[in-house]
């Protein structure tokens, strides 16, 4: 975008990017120095751990953006057995979260996180190589989950242990930043690499691992972001904390690898077996099942979130055509929207209820899908203005024979969408904290995934069904009915804010603990 700042004259339209990324690039300066100042004092391992985060969320967010295309193009699955696939995948790795996730607790963060590294680094290194379903599932996708469910949780312990108390609010807020930011990457990369090579190519051959297509690079481009992961973990100290008295060394636990591993293993046994304890003693209970009941309403508009991971990036490339840019539609728009429009609302709304913002966000969030329902021909009045110079020449690059009023539907969606989401998305984590009961806020926050089980899991075979009936691959008559596609994600997004409207009563009453 800056070559084209210094190869032509520079008009009032490039003027105006200029100061307004200027100014953005300040702004988001300002928001990281600000987090960093309020957290000079804690030990070097909090922005270690951070900057692993950091990689990690590109190296996933651009898997996650390949995943279905991969299963499909290299793997030969069908829509419905790659959206599938991915659905149930993510089950999994959340169902591993609330198994493995206490192994912290006995070998430590570092371990942690190299054992988790390992597991990454495994994943992404065999799938790249293989394309037989059973190798790929066993050698790829499952060290990948288990990868990412035993380093998860670790962040938070992260957290807390390397921040003091009045600490911990500002290094959410720059994890928060830095997740964004992260995926944004991943969403960059996953563009980048297709506008050179293009959709469905294949792009070298190996020895090894033979012909190597597209999608087969951009899951090892990930795995090139994990193994720096592994040096930054190998500068962290383990046993350290800090506490309101400055950094704290505890006392070294010496141990064996294999009594490490026992341990370990036994840890995983008990955390399983307490789960299930848990979950026979609180759905006893009546205000569990309205607690989940609130969150499984909520769970419909995180559904159409899961869309833009399994269904938008096949959908766009199908509809658009090679090389459309689909990443940065959304895995680079929706990140920059958060990262600018959190904080502000975080503090403009401080006092609302959450139950409230929740409708708020989740409204816009829901209507704003059906902006894709439209006839294009509604925006083609924007066409040839400063507004789609900006978006099609400026942003997108792309070329003017290819330019679609639609793509403009799309961004004023994906915006709205995303405005919402700055609003409900950390309300909702606000929400489940504070609806759960005194003394069992452990059990119902680690239940409260329940509701997101299932919906990873119908999200998967939605996307595939989806794409299937309505932009089946190969098809020489083109997508006249696309917008079916969001026609019927959109319905799914309006049974959050309905929900909320018609049981508000039960959102109020478990809001304030009655």
């Amino acid at each position: 975008m800056f070559n084209k700042f210094i190869e032509s004259e520079i008009d009032r339209i490039d003027t105006f990017l200029v100061i307004a990324t200027i100014l953005l690039v300040f702004c988001l300066i300002g928001i990281v120095r600000s987090y960093f100042l309020g957290l000079k004092d804690s030990p070097r391992e909090l922005f270690l751990v951070l900057l692993v985060k950091f990689f990690e969320y590109g190296a996933f967010g651009l898997g996650m953006l390949t995943f279905a295309l991969y299963l499909n193009h290299d793997v030969g699955l069908t829509d419905v057995g790659a959206g599938t696939y991915v659905g149930v995948w993510m089950v999994v790795i959340s169902g591993l979260i609330m198994v493995v996730g206490a192994v912290c607790d006995v070998i430590g963060i570092r371990q942690t996180l190299l054992i988790g590294c390992a597991g990454l680094i495994l994943g992404r290194l065999a799938l790249p190589i293989f394309e037989d379903t059973i190798l790929v599932s066993l050698l790829g996708f499952l060290p990948l989950a288990f990868g990412v469910a035993i380093s998860g949780p670790v962040l938070l312990v992260a957290l807390k242990r390397y921040t003091t108390e009045s600490g911990a609010a500002l290094a959410f807020g720059l994890y928060y930043t830095l997740l964004n930011l992260g995926f944004a990457a991943g969403g960059w990369i996953f563009d980048h690499f297709r506008g050179v090579y293009g959709d469905y190519s294949l792009v070298a051959t190996l020895p090894i691992a033979g012909e190597i297509s597209i999608y087969q690079l951009l899951i090892a481009t990930a795995l090139a972001l994990t193994i720096p992961q592994i040096l930054v973990i190998l500068l962290m100290r383990e046993n350290i904390e800090m506490t309101g008295q400055g950094i704290r060394i505890l006392e070294k636990k010496v141990g064996r690898v294999k009594p490490v591993f026992s341990k370990m293993g036994t840890k995983i046994a008990e955390t399983a077996r307490e789960t299930y304890r848990l979950l026979s003693m609180v759905v006893r209970e009546r205000r569990f099942w309205i607690f989940i009941s609130a969150l499984a309403i909520v769970t419909f508009i995180r559904i159409v979130s899961l869309h833009f991971l399994l269904t938008f990036p096949t959908y766009g490339i199908r509809l658009f055509g090679d090389g459309a840019q689909v990443g940065n539609l959304y895995a680079v728009l929706n990140p920059i929207v958060i990262v600018f429009l959190t904080p502000l609302f975080s503090i403009l709304t401080s006092r609302a209820s959450s139950y409230m913002m929740l409708l708020i966000g989740c409204s816009i969030s829901a209507l704003s899908i059906w902006i894709a329902t439209v006839p294009a021909e509604i925006f083609t009045p924007l066409m040839n203005t400063s507004f789609s110079l900006i978006i099609f020449d400026r942003w997108l690059d792309i070329p003017s024979s290819s330019w679609d009023p639609f793509y403009l539907s799309i961004v004023m969606f994906i915006f709205l969408f995303s405005l919402g989401e700055a609003i409900w998305a950390p309300r909702l984590m606000q929400f489940t904290a504070e609806i759960a009961p005194p003394e069992k806020e452990g059990s119902y926050i680690a239940l409260s995934y329940l509701p997101l089980f299932l919906g990873q899991f119908l999200a998967g075979p939605m996307s595939g069904l989806l794409l299937a009936t309505y932009l089946p691959a190969g098809s020489s008559e083109g997508y006249p009915l696309h917008y079916m596609v969001w026609v019927w994600v959109g319905l799914v997004g309006l049974l959050t804010p309905i929900g909320m409207i018609i049981f508000r009563k039960n959102f109020q009453r478990v809001e304030h603990g009655v």
